[in-house]
């Protein structure tokens, strides 16, 4: 079975992603707003002589920036917004991953309700400025461990109908599953809300992240059969962060999916 395979990585890292076999490279979109005009023409040029394509952006804003707090200026992050916006969509964006779990996390106490409500005009506004590029935000549920702010697919669900944005979605984040006591028969049940999903091997200890691998101790079957039974049509990425050797490690999760049955469509 054919499904488009991508792997996280920084600019620096796209035409590696692309002589391993991946169809897709995930990026920051921090990286991208940062560059100077050269480094991002440059860079836009690497995806365009690469072979693979970048659709799938993560973080908004910093991860270290909290966007519910008073210093928190609309009015700034927006015009940060606009600019990440149109570079990232040169390169090819159709989504951005909205996990930021400290950024977009409630206050325990003090003036909560503000709090959301900042959030929520956040939300808007990331809506609003990516849906002028055709770039669809996914909001991530996160352990509790990580954000108190959309915990779980199903609640994710709820708020993106109560909220009523077209161009806002869910994703699924298979580490996320076990801490939340979630079933992966999530996918299935809210499978036309999911647009995209991360893997990773979810015994490893957080904030490190590994490729996930046959021999790691976590029985992956289950999750990949949901996949499969439901068509799955979007982009399935691993997320990892460490690594022996990045573009021997990499190709390891070429052969993972492969062992499932699923390949790369460049392959």
């Amino acid at each position: 079975m054919k499904m488009k395979l991508s792997c996280f990585g920084s600019t620096k890292d796209i035409d590696d992603i692309a002589k391993a076999g991946y169809d897709c490279a995930e990026l920051q979109i921090r990286e991208i707003v940062e560059l100077s005009d050269d480094e991002y023409k440059m860079a836009l040029k690497r995806v365009k002589d690469s072979g693979i394509t970048c659709e799938v952006f993560d973080n908004p804003v910093p991860l270290n920036i909290s966007i519910t707090s008073p210093e928190f200026d609309l009015n700034y992050w927006t015009e940060y917004l606009k600019k990440g916006a149109e570079r990232t969509a040169k390169m090819g964006a159709r989504y951005y991953v909205f996990g930021n779990g400290r950024s977009r996390s409630l206050p325990a106490e003090g003036d909560v309700k503000g709090a959301y409500e900042k959030l929520i005009t956040f939300i808007n506004i990331l809506c609003d400025v990516t849906a002028e590029y055709n770039i669809t935000v996914l909001l991530e549920p996160l352990s509790t461990s990580l954000s108190n702010f959309i915990n779980s697919i199903p609640e994710a669900v709820k708020f993106i109908e109560e909220f009523g944005r077209y161009n806002l979605k869910t994703m699924c984040d298979m580490r996320y599953l076990l801490p939340m006591n979630r079933d992966v028969e999530d996918i299935a049940n809210y499978e036309k809300y999911i647009k995209h999903i991360h893997v990773d091997n979810p015994l490893s200890n957080f904030p490190q992240r590994f490729i996930p691998t046959l021999n790691d101790g976590y029985d992956y079957a289950p999750f990949i059969n949901v996949l499969k039974k439901i068509c799955y049509k979007e982009i399935i990425s691993i997320e990892a962060n460490t690594f022996n050797d990045f573009k021997e490690d990499i190709k390891k999760g070429i052969e993972f999916f492969k062992h499932f049955g699923i390949e790369a469509y460049r392959s």
